[in-house]
């Protein structure tokens, strides 16, 4: 049984959407495309082949920093995200983890649309094995709240871009902070219009 079909629907429309903006980006977006047609449980952390998850780009509000979370496990400074519950978007577990691991309110930019995806192997840990995440990368804006790391974390932290590439030189990170940058000029007009 499929509870997923209209979200899975739904991201493969966000994929097509996404794919006419960025033609460059078309090989990844073809796999995950494929991957989320072919797998009636994409979004659930049960399927052991890989699964779509959640992540967030938390920006300032002038696009400067970014907040990012020394994640315990894996020891790497990375976004927050995690993997998508019942009936969740790929929105959806990108606001609520970034709720979660950062303690902060947070609203989409972007009118909600997608800011990157990427697909990246995840290691074993215990009685789970190595599996692929099908990411869905959002961005979004800090509001109110204290800035508070989960128990996931060892730390949280606002960093200059330059300062973040230099933490995690991935490209998985340095592609969004580019795209960012390149957007920060159109939001800060876009803001002084209204």
């Amino acid at each position: 049984m499929n509870t997923n079909l209209p979200v899975r629907e739904a991201l493969l429309s966000e994929l097509a959407a996404y794919a006419s903006g960025h033609p460059e980006e078309s090989p990844t977006i073809g796999r995950f495309a494929d991957f989320v047609a072919g797998h009636p449980d994409a979004m659930a952390r049960s399927c052991m082949e890989g699964h779509v998850t959640g992540s967030a780009f938390v920006v300032d509000p002038w696009l400067t920093r970014v907040l990012m979370v020394h994640h315990a496990k894996l020891d790497r400074w990375l976004q927050p995200g995690g993997h998508c519950e019942m009936g969740e978007d790929g929105l959806a577990a990108a606001l609520r983890e970034a709720r979660e691991e950062t303690g902060l309110g947070v609203m989409p930019l972007l009118e909600g649309r997608l800011l990157d995806i990427d697909i990246h192997a995840f290691p074993a840990r215990g009685d789970v094995p190595a599996h692929l995440h099908y990411d869905l990368r959002y961005l979004l804006e800090a509001g109110h709240g204290t800035e508070t790391p989960s128990e996931e974390s060892h730390a949280l932290e606002w960093l200059e871009f330059h300062e973040a590439r230099r933490r995690n030189g991935d490209a998985s990170i340095s592609r969004p902070l580019a795209k960012v940058e390149a957007l920060r000029g159109k939001l800060s007009a876009a803001r002084k219009d209204t």
